[in-house]
C-alpha cells in the first residue's frame, strides 16, 4: 500500500492483511480440533472487518483526491473490478474444474457414496452466472455456493462504488459525512441483522459499508496518531493488545460492531510505521504474506475442497479420516484433537506457496493490464495516470460454516 509519508508502501498494514487471511483459512478447515470448542473461535470472523475497514482507509488514501468528476469514478469502478474480478473468476474456474472431474469420475463409478452429488446444491451452474456478476450475496439462491468466502469480494466492489459516489459528493475530507454514512449503514445492519454484527447472506453489503466508512473516517483523522518512535511503539503493542481483546472477549451480539472503531485506530496508527512492530513487520517473510494475502484468502476454499473429496475417498477404503458431524456441519477427525490440529495447520501451510503463483501468474498480470487500460483513458482525457493501491479485499472475508 502506497504511502505519503516517505514510505512507498504501508508495510505494517501488508503483513497484518497477511495474518489475517491466514486466520481465515485455519477457521474454514474442516477439521475436528480443540479450538473449535473456545468461545472466542467464532470471533474470527472479525477479520473480514478488518479487511472491510482496512479497504476504506486504503481507498480514500489511493483514490479520495482523484474522486472528482463521473470520468474518475469509471476509472476507480474499472480498477475495482481488475483488482477483485480476475482471481475471483480463476479460483471459481478452478473450483468448476474440480467438480467436472467428479461428475466425470462419478459417471464411471456407479454407487460410490458421496457427501453431496456434483452440481447440486451450492454447486449449480446458474450459480457461476450470479458469482461472475458479484450478484452472489443478494437473495439470489439462499445458500452459500462455490467459493463461498467470496462473498465478502462481491459486497466490497459493490459497496466501494458507494463509497466512491460519496467522497465525489462530499470530498474526501469529509470526516462528519463519512461518520453519519458509518452511522446510517450502522442502524441499517441493525435492522436487518439485529441479534449479530456477523451478517454475510444476503445483508452482508451492509456490514460493509458500515467497515468501509469506518475505514474511511479513520484515514481522516490518521494526522492525529502521528507518534515519535517511543510513543508510537507503546501505542502499538497498546492497540495490538486492544484487537487481541476484541476477538477474544467481544460477544457475539450486534454491539460487538464498536470492534471496528478499535481496528481503525489500530489501522490509522500502523500506517504510520514508527513502532518497533512496525519494524518486525517488514520482515520479508511477513510482506510477502501481505502480497499473498488476497490469494490464500481465495484459494483455501479449493485446497479445502481437493481435500475432503480426498480424504473421503480414503475414509470409505481405510476407516480414517471419520466424519463427524458438530454441530449442523460436518468435520474430519484423525483421531485425536492434536492431530486434527496438525492437519488444520498443514492445510493452511500448503496454501502459502500455491498463493504465491497465483499471484505471479494470475494477479499481477491481470492488474497490469488494468492499469495501462486504466493509463490509456486517462491519457484520453488529459488525466494522469494512478497506481491503485495494493489492497486485496478485500478480503477478505470470512463465512461462518
Amino acid at each position: 500500500m502506497q504511502g505519503r509519508d516517505g514510505r512507498d508502501r504501508f508495510e505494517a498494514l501488508d503483513a497484518g492483511r497477511g495474518l489475517c487471511a491466514l486466520a481465515v483459512a485455519f477457521f474454514h478447515m474442516p477439521l475436528a480440533h480443540p479450538l473449535l470448542a473456545q468461545a472466542w473461535f467464532p470471533n474470527l470472523q472479525f477479520c473480514v472487518d478488518i479487511f472491510f475497514v482496512l479497504s476504506g482507509f486504503v481507498l480514500l488514501h489511493a483514490y479520495g483526491d482523484r474522486l472528482a468528476t463521473g470520468r474518475q469514478v469509471a476509472r476507480f469502478v474499472l480498477m475495482r473490478f481488475g483488482r477483485l474480478w480476475p482471481l475471483h473468476a480463476a479460483t471459481l474456474g478452478l473450483l468448476v474444474l474440480l467438480e467436472a472431474v467428479r461428475l466425470a469420475y462419478l459417471s464411471h463409478h456407479a454407487g460410490t457414496p458421496v457427501a453431496t452429488p456434483p452440481f447440486g446444491a451450492g454447486h449449480r451452474p446458474v450459480e457461476i452466472v450470479t458469482h461472475l456478476l458479484f450478484l452472489h450475496n443478494f437473495r439470489t439462491f439462499g445458500d452459500y455456493s462455490w467459493n463461498f468466502p467470496s462473498w465478502s469480494i462481491a459486497v466490497e466492489f459493490w459497496a466501494s462504488m458507494v463509497l466512491a459516489v460519496a467522497v465525489t459528493a462530499v470530498g474526501p475530507r469529509a470526516r462528519l459525512a463519512f461518520a453519519g454514512l458509518a452511522m446510517l449503514s450502522a442502524l441499517a445492519l441493525w435492522w436487518a441483522s439485529p441479534r449479530t454484527l456477523f451478517a454475510i447472506q444476503n445483508w452482508g453489503i451492509l456490514r460493509c459499508l458500515f467497515d468501509l466508512f469506518v475505514g474511511a473516517l479513520a484515514y481522516t483523522l490518521r494526522d492525529a496518531l502521528r507518534l515519535r518512535r517511543p510513543a508510537a511503539t507503546a501505542a502499538e503493542a497498546a492497540s495490538l493488545l486492544a484487537v487481541a481483546a476484541v476477538v477474544a472477549l467481544a460477544p457475539q451480539a450486534f454491539g460487538a460492531c464498536a470492534a471496528s472503531l478499535v481496528f481503525g485506530a489500530a489501522i490509522a496508527l500502523f500506517s504510520h510505521g514508527r513502532g518497533a512492530l512496525s519494524d518486525l513487520a517488514r520482515a520479508r517473510p511477513a510482506q510477502s504474506l501481505g502480497r499473498w494475502s488476497f490469494s490464500i484468502y481465495l484459494l483455501h476454499l479449493p485446497v479445502i475442497q481437493v481435500f475432503t473429496t480426498a480424504m473421503h475417498y480414503a475414509e470409505q477404503r481405510t476407516g480414517l479420516p471419520r466424519t463427524v458431524i458438530l454441530g449442523h456441519d460436518r468435520y474430519l477427525d484423525f483421531g485425536s484433537g492434536g492431530a486434527n490440529l496438525a492437519v488444520a495447520a498443514l492445510l493452511v501451510a500448503a496454501t502459502v506457496p500455491l498463493a504465491a503463483l497465483t499471484y505471479r501468474f494470475v494477479e499481477r498480470p491481470s492488474l497490469a493490464w488494468f492499469r495501462r487500460n486504466d493509463a490509456r483513458l486517462a491519457a484520453s482525457a488529459g488525466e494522469p495516470a494512478r497506481a491503485p493501491a495494493h489492497t486485496a479485499v478485500h478480503g477478505a472475508a470470512l463465512v461462518p460454516r
